[in-house]
């Protein structure tokens, strides 16, 4: 005995009874409607952690030189009192540098010597502006050369933002 032609006939009259049953259960009255959307107040964004100018020279400061053919990697170690700031920049394994110099708001001067000497030979100079979350671009000019740098203090994070501090833009609703 053959029981396709039963079962195709017992499925197409299931499919039958049901779209019968769903045509008339839309008529009835207990279709959901969607509720209307209500506007939200947008969410405030947590103010960026910040750290106070004079705070942010000191450190070790990880350099990325961005010449013409390559980039090279150095690092430095800064120190500001008031507002006069020294260092060491260890360009690679051979090669050091004694900075000295100041800071003016936001901006950094500073002498590159070949030695910690009074009267050490300057030998180039590094101008760079620092923002509040420990970084530095500026541009480090040696002879004719100039390279434009960044510096990062990466292992110094601004404190967290006090959350009881209000954001500074309130949400309009």
């Amino acid at each position: 005995m053959n029981t396709k032609p039963r079962f195709v006939a017992t499925v197409a009259i299931m499919a039958i009874i049901s779209a019968v049953l769903l045509t008339l259960r839309v008529g009835n009255t207990t279709t959901a409607v969607a509720a209307a959307a209500t506007p939200q107040p947008s969410p405030t964004a947590a103010p960026t952690p910040y750290m106070p100018l004079e705070e942010i020279p000191n450190g070790n400061w990880d350099v990325i030189e961005q010449g013409y053919a390559s980039i090279q990697y150095s690092r430095m170690v800064l120190r500001e009192t008031g507002n006069t700031v020294t260092g060491t920049w260890f360009v690679d394994g051979k090669t050091t540098y004694v900075l000295d110099g100041s800071r003016d708001g936001s901006h950094l001067t500073l002498q590159i010597k070949a030695a910690a000497k009074p009267d050490a030979t300057v030998v180039g100079k590094m101008e760079a502006d620092i923002d509040g979350i420990a970084d530095m671009v500026g541009l480090i000019t040696m002879g004719q050369n100039q390279i434009a740098f960044q510096g990062a203090q990466h292992g110094r994070v601004p404190p967290p933002v006090d959350q009881s501090t209000p954001a500074p833009e309130q949400s309009p609703y």
